[in-house]
């Protein structure tokens, strides 16, 4: 009896101290995530001008586009839901848009997602996020990012991106899933899930989603951000897309295709240019690639769009851009490895690649310890198809997947070494895909 007398006294002194605001019980209630039941809902205001937190016992309202300004900081809580309404006028698209300056702070759980979604449940249902950067990109301080009209854009809102501050930080997305993003305003004019404009370094980007996006997965004009766990599924066009002097480093990223639906007319696993007329501006684009798993469909074909049906490369290199790619496992397109126009300051080793057709079209670029599979069941991997999300996809149990990685040239205070190709480990029981965060 006394032990309920006591339980009773410490709940009326907390809601008592709730209710004198001496405490952010409130903030506690909304760090926990949220049955769709008990979710309240608000819509989020264009201009978010001062500091502002997102809950998770609420879902957020995206009626058009919301700009956070130079100064402020978005605060989204682990198992928030963010709701991008649909809008029959492209260029009034709903997004989330972090401008020069302002901060973003998504920092969910693997086991509290923050999910930014479209609220029709339809691929292009909205925009998508946008985060804008100080960082260098090589067209100048750019204009208006691609997909955003500057005509929609209100007065006092700075919606270019680039600078002179590599080490910019525009905040942290950890365990953040974009789903049905990449409304166009116009063809080849479209939001993607991910979009980083002259993102600098100091931004942190781990453990992301783009879930069947009508446009590109993520996609990088300049900056020089990093990312580590990427996963890019069935997204209309390019898994990674890199321009405009994009300098930054990825690890453990994989792409995955559903050979049951559309495509655009040039989907590729990654896209890299230097700009689009092929210059030498500097810097020159150049990404810094380790571990990824780029996986097309076992004959390369798709439901519709595509080349005639077909998906394009796994891997399209062009325009004078640079690259490093390494360790990395591509298979399941037409062609692993396009090389078109690319500049010579590339480095290509060290992967396991298969191509439907042929492993490269274009040039063949030159590289050391490089795998052309005869098959993709030689290429070593437990689970090569089927749902990406089993203890087993992807999993190196075989040579040449299993072993022969380097790391030489790689900036070892970001990569993590691993004696295994591609971006899922050989010794834990489970792969990370089939995390809960991973849809």
């Amino acid at each position: 009896m006394k032990k309920n007398r006591f339980l009773i006294a410490v709940a009326l002194t907390t809601c008592l101290v709730c209710g004198l605001g001496l405490t952010s019980c409130s903030e506690d209630a909304g760090d926990a995530p949220a049955s769709v039941s008990t979710r309240t809902t608000e819509n989020l205001p264009e201009i978010i001008s001062a500091d502002k937190t997102l809950y998770a016992n609420i879902t957020y309202v995206l009626t058009g586009k919301t700009y956070v300004k130079s100064g402020a900081t978005l605060t989204v809580k682990p198992g928030t839901r963010i709701e991008g309404m649909y809008n029959s006028d492209p260029e009034l698209a709903s997004a989330l848009i972090i401008t020069k300056g302002g901060k973003i702070m998504a920092e969910g759980k693997a086991d509290s997602t923050i999910v930014m979604t479209a609220q029709n449940g339809t691929k292009g249902g909205w925009g998508g996020l946008v985060l804008l950067g100080q960082a260098t990109v090589n067209q100048g301080n750019a204009g208006t990012i691609e997909g955003i009209s500057g005509s929609v854009v209100p007065s006092g809102v700075d919606v270019t991106y680039g600078g002179s501050t590599d080490t910019d930080n525009s905040g942290t997305l950890k365990y953040v899933r974009v789903e049905y993003a990449g409304a166009a305003i116009a063809d080849a004019n479209e939001l993607n899930a991910f979009t980083f404009g002259g993102v600098g370094s100091g931004t942190t980007v781990d453990h992301c989603q783009a879930y069947h996006g009508a446009d590109d997965a993520f996609e990088f004009f300049g900056g020089t951000v990093n990312a580590k766990y990427l996963v890019a599924t069935a997204n209309d066009d390019d898994s990674f897309d890199f321009d405009f002097g994009y300098t930054g480093k990825i690890q453990f990223a994989v792409a995955t295709i559903d050979a049951s639906l559309s495509y655009s007319s040039n989907p590729n696993g990654i896209e890299c240019d230097n700009d689009g007329s092929a210059t030498s501006a500097t810097p020159k684009t150049h990404p810094y690639l380790s571990n990824l798993t780029i996986v097309g469909t076992s004959n390369g074909a798709v439901a519709g769009g595509g080349v005639s049906g077909y998906l394009k490369d796994g891997a399209h290199f062009r325009r004078n851009c640079g690259f490093t790619l390494k360790n990395s496992i591509i298979y399941g397109f037409p062609y692993a490895i396009e090389l078109q126009s690319a500049s010579t300051d590339y480095t290509f080793g060290y992967n396991v690649i298969n191509g439907v057709t042929s492993a490269y079209t274009g040039t063949t670029p030159t590289g050391t310890s490089i795998t052309v599979a005869a098959s993709v069941a030689a290429i070593g991997l437990t689970t090569p198809w089927g749902g990406y999300k089993s203890t087993t996809a992807l999993k190196p149990n075989a040579d040449p997947a299993l072993t022969g990685t380097d790391f030489t040239g790689l900036d070892t205070t970001f990569f993590s070494s691993t004696s295994y190709k591609g971006a899922i480990a050989t010794g834990r029981g489970d792969s990370w895909l089939a995390d809960s965060w991973v849809k």
